[in-house]
């Protein structure tokens, strides 16, 4: 009986719930009709005021906002950190002819100080021979470069290998005869000529793009980034979306506010966690899981575009509500793409 009363109070529950739903379905559903009732009367009063509709305009203005974004590049290696004279020394070591069975080149310095991007520099000026260039990124230890070596042929003139790494002892071991090229952290001038490359991509004044608030506002925060380039090149790209004095106020007391509950030994590394994270809480809510979805991918790993943005939309990161009836998802996904280029969180 207690059974039979349980199902029957459960069935009342269900019943109770399917009415509600019913009536609140029925409400919705006349307010959504009410709604494109007057967007219909909106619509046909468009062409008494001269606007134009849907159809005439929302796919030029797309197909134009995107002939813009392609004007410029945003990722280009001298917008990243200047380092002519780093290149130079480089392609000096790579040049020059040396008897030894593995003749290594290296790259030293710190996360985020441009050793990937010097390397790319040099491997695109490297001109083509019969000698091989080899590089290898981002070697941590000494057991890698052991595992490594035994590949490569030895005792090829001509013949080099270049690596980056964090550790300057992996340089000795892979090379007793190797002097690394060590990378510092930019100066304040340099980093601020920097910043401003970043923040006003399509200014051809450099750092006398700006009044002399933003100047000093953009000098107090670029200090916060230590030297680093990709801190700098991130804080550029976020500064690059504000437009007023009063945004980039607001961007500096995020990261002065945050500093003031840490001990001083750790503002550089509580600046450049807080630029870095401020970067991402301004993407807008559906670029989030797409920006998120490439730490599935293993560091400085290469995907094609086009299969990126096809995996988005397979896993539903963009949806059909975001189009236009004019705008395929593929267009959509490379709006979300070019975005996060713009604010320099992906290189292409």
């Amino acid at each position: 009986m207690q059974y039979f009363l349980k199902d029957a109070d459960r069935k009342l529950e269900h019943d109770a719930e399917d009415i509600i739903d019913s009536f609140i379905l029925k409400a919705a559903t006349n307010e959504v009709k009410a709604i494109q009732t007057r967007l219909e009367k909106i619509s046909e009063n468009l062409p008494a005021f001269e606007i134009p509709g849907d159809g005439e305009a929302s796919s030029s203005i797309f197909k134009v906002q995107q002939r813009l974004r392609r004007t410029y590049s945003h990722v280009e290696e001298e917008d990243v950190v200047s380092l002519e004279v780093s290149t130079k020394d480089v392609m000096t070591m790579l040049m020059t002819e040396e008897d030894r069975p593995h003749a290594v080149v290296s790259i030293v310095g710190m996360g985020g100080i441009g050793k990937t991007t010097l390397a790319r520099k040099v491997y695109n000026h490297v001109e083509k021979s019969g000698a091989w260039l080899v590089v290898l990124d981002d070697i941590w230890r000494s057991e890698d470069w052991d595992i490594l070596k035994s590949a490569f042929p030895r005792g090829r003139k001509g013949s080099k290998i270049l690596f980056t790494t964090r550790n300057r002892n992996v340089t000795l071991h892979t090379d007793p005869c190797n002097t690394p090229t060590e990378l510092s952290l930019l100066t304040d001038d340099e980093s601020w000529n920097l910043l401003c490359r970043k923040a006003f991509p399509r200014s051809k004044m450099g750092s006398q793009c700006c009044s002399e608030e933003f100047e000093m506002l953009g000098k107090e925060m670029v200090k916060k980034c230590g030297g680093l380039p990709l801190v700098i090149v991130v804080l550029g790209g976020l500064l690059a979306t504000k437009m007023s004095l009063a945004q980039w106020e607001m961007v500096h007391k995020n990261i002065h506010g945050h500093l003031k509950g840490l001990p001083h030994q750790d503002h550089q590394y509580g600046a450049v966690n807080r630029i870095l994270v401020s970067s991402y809480n301004e993407l807008s809510y559906h670029i989030k899981p797409c920006f998120l979805y490439l730490g599935h991918y293993p560091e400085d790993w290469e995907i094609s575009k086009s299969e990126l943005i096809q995996l988005w939309i397979a896993e539903g990161f963009i949806s059909p509500s975001l189009e236009s009836k004019e705008i395929l998802m593929e267009d959509v996904g490379e709006q979300f793409l070019e975005e996060l280029i713009d604010r320099s969180l992906v290189q292409v």
